[in-house]
């Protein structure tokens, strides 16, 4: 993609438009990956999602275009995890339930990565935000303040729902027996990043 980022920050209307052209339809697609045909939130069409999106984006005088840093993640994976983001909010204000973020997440996965290996996490172990921050955090190697910026929302927010998955992880694997010689013995459930 060809974007000029500086430019949108200055406001610039073809810059903008060109950055909106570019990445729409990576938008929609990410929208329509969390929210499946016929669970769009009730009145939330996805192009009002999409525009829900770029909103976002420029919202606080452009506070997520300002903090895009390039050296950490892609124009692709930064708009798909806004994206994301604001589908997944969209359907817990209508209380929807989420489909897994594994199916979802292949869209920014790195398709040379080997895939992980490890325990299969019950789908409803983890609401739907934890899983996807736990996904950025140790499977795409964000940092917290990446993955803070990525969603919209504050460093503390992000660690505070590691750390409450992490405790979610332990019981859980603490009483479904790791140990047992499964290959989820290999797991450890540690703080990292």
């Amino acid at each position: 993609m060809d974007l000029d980022f500086d430019a949108c920050v200055r406001g610039d209307a073809d810059a903008w438009r060109a950055f909106c052209d570019q990445t729409v339809r990576l938008v929609v697609a990410s929208i329509r990956r969390v929210c499946p045909s016929g669970r769009t939130p009730a009145g939330e069409e996805v192009d009002d999602l999409v525009q829900a999106v770029y909103i976002k984006i420029l919202r606080n005088d452009r506070r997520l275009l300002r903090r895009y840093d390039p050296s950490r993640s892609s124009v692709s994976t930064w708009i798909t995890l806004i994206a994301r983001s604001v589908a997944i909010d969209a359907l817990r204000r209508k209380g929807h339930d989420l489909r897994p973020l594994d199916e979802a997440h292949g869209a920014v996965q790195d398709t040379d990565r080997a895939a992980p290996t490890g325990p299969v996490i019950p789908t409803h172990l983890l609401t739907a935000r934890q899983r996807l921050i736990l996904t950025m955090l140790f499977e795409d190697g964000m940092e917290v303040s990446e993955v803070a910026a990525a969603l919209g929302v504050k460093a503390q927010t992000i660690r505070s729902s590691k750390h409450k998955a992490m405790e979610r992880l332990r019981r859980h694997f603490s009483e479904h027996g790791v140990g047992d010689g499964s290959p989820r013995d290999n797991v450890e459930l540690d703080d990292r990043p």
